[in-house]
């Protein structure tokens, strides 16, 4: 009878133990915002984002990606709050900027805009 109640004991042991995991990870992923897509800064040796227009919904997370000719920034017309202001030298570095609320936003690398580097953001 001991080993029963030992068995019942290491059941309930290990459902808790899988309750208790299982929240933890449910709740890491929905704290974090919703990757929507990558957008490359200086696409294939141009002046340009790729894409330049994008769709995504509230709360989404755009990732700028270093391509080439940097420095590159991006500034969110009328949203300091959200625009990058520094500078990404490096190939490969990253700008992440996610988008709260639905609008259309307009970016532009600031060192490069005069030069056409602008895009627009719908957000659903």
């Amino acid at each position: 009878m001991g080993s029963t109640t030992q068995s019942t004991n290491h059941y309930r042991l290990g459902l808790s133990s899988m309750k208790f995991l299982f929240a933890l990870f449910a709740s890491l992923f929905l704290a974090l915002p919703a990757w929507a897509v990558d957008v490359k800064m200086g696409s294939n040796m141009n002046l340009v984002f790729d894409p330049s227009e994008i769709t995504i919904n509230a709360g989404d997370t755009i990732t700028f990606v270093n391509d080439s000719l940097p420095p590159h920034n991006v500034i969110v017309e009328d949203h300091p709050e959200i625009s990058h202001d520094g500078l990404a030298f490096s190939p490969g570095e990253t700008i992440e900027v996610t988008f709260p609320e639905s609008g259309d936003f307009n970016f532009w690398c600031e060192p490069h805009k005069g030069a056409g580097m602008t895009g627009v953001v719908h957000v659903n």
